[in-house]
């Protein structure tokens, strides 16, 4: 599965595996309009950046 779609895979799942997305509002761009990304964060305060080509 390629980058956006896998990303949008994951984030679709995230909460059934006890991640939270940040800053969802602005996803998948919120490192920039030229950064595909999806940031999460658990409940033991881990945060992840997966990062699509």
């Amino acid at each position: 599965m390629p980058g956006r779609s896998r990303l949008d895979a994951l984030r679709a799942d995230c909460a059934a595996h006890g991640w939270s997305e940040l800053f969802g509002e602005i996803y998948p761009h919120a490192g920039g309009p030229d950064h595909t990304a999806l940031f999460l964060e658990n409940a033991e305060d881990f945060e992840v950046e997966l990062v699509a080509p």
